[in-house]
């Protein structure tokens, strides 16, 4: 795709395309914001590909999703505008970018909001997080019904009168996780007996949280099999739960999303292998919770549109 020397000849404005069709989440979105046609910005990122020996975006029924390198260079070209846009004077304002406080686990922090690729979102938002581990759900609608916080992250809708709750993401396929160098790991798939011999390293959020993965919800109904984890490792940390795995014999469930985004984004060494077939897995959904009477209702929605498109990249 790529040639040698061919950045001599870049074009600069694919840097554009290329940040306003991950920020804006589809070609579309980013056609209007740009004030060009759809097919202008296929062209672009037909363009900006044969830069890039490596693919930039693949097709999903969904659209286009951007891979890893997409991001990677999309980072890149974020940091060289932000060079460059502080070479401007900036505007005198009188106003203040709005304070948002956010109440969710690690997960929340950690995979979604540390992954907003809107230019602005941190000058336009002051966002504050703040663990919500350990803190009852009856305590998390209390802080959103007078105030204390404006946005709530959990696996769990708060249900009260004036709270609109949003699903934000689905976790459905499941994997497990083992180091690099685990032998386990050269297996496309695990039986129950290499399954249920090995130490697993478990996430629980806090202590009103359950596990992420039930044990009782591994098995149908009628299964005659009835198999349970021996747990070597907790942790309320799934960047600890990542780690302890990637040095020891240790395995675990996760996520398949989230195993591929500590894999690819924070280089971890580890391994996917599939689960036992004989395993079924309830899906994991993440709902973001916020009072319909509060000012910055408005603001609250846009971040929560932001993170549902965010999700949406990763199927």
């Amino acid at each position: 795709m790529g040639s040698k020397g061919a950045n001599k000849h870049f074009d600069y404005n694919l840097i554009k395309v290329l940040d306003a069709v991950i920020s804006a989440g589809n070609a579309t979105k980013a056609s209007k914001r740009l004030s060009v046609t759809p097919a202008a910005i296929s062209l672009a990122l037909s363009r900006l590909q044969s830069f890039y020996q490596q693919e930039l975006f693949v097709r999903s029924k969904d659209g286009l999703v951007p891979t890893a390198k997409a991001l990677e260079i999309h980072q890149a070209f974020r940091q060289a505008m932000a060079l460059v846009n502080d070479t401007f004077v900036p505007e005198e304002t009188s106003t203040r970018s709005q304070k948002i406080t956010v109440l969710g686990s690690e997960i929340a922090e950690n995979y979604y909001l540390s992954q907003l690729y809107e230019d602005d979102i941190f000058e336009r938002f002051s966002l504050r997080h703040f663990s919500a581990r350990n803190i009852h759900k009856d305590t998390l609608k209390e802080h959103l019904i007078v105030g204390d916080c404006d946005l709530v992250i959990s696996p769990d809708t708060i249900i009260e009168p004036g709270i609109e709750n949003q699903l934000i993401d689905s976790f459905k396929n499941f994997v497990c996780i083992c180091s690099a160098d685990n032998l386990l790991g050269e297996l496309s798939q695990l039986t129950l007996h290499s399954f249920y011999s090995a130490r697993h390293a478990v996430y629980q959020s806090g202590i009103f949280s359950p596990i992420m993965i039930n044990d009782d919800d591994l098995h149908e109904k009628n299964d005659e099999y009835k198999g349970y984890r021996v747990k070597g490792y907790r942790s309320d940390s799934i960047s600890g739960i990542i780690s302890i795995v990637e040095r020891t014999s240790l395995i675990a469930i996760l996520p398949l999303k989230l195993a591929l985004f500590y894999k690819n984004q924070r280089r971890y060494a580890i391994k996917m292998v599939q689960p036992p077939p004989e395993l079924v897995f309830k899906p994991l959904n993440v709902y973001a919770s916020w009072n319909n009477k509060s000012s910055k209702k408005q603001d609250v929605k846009e971040l929560v549109d932001m993170l549902h498109t965010l999700s949406s990249f990763r199927r």
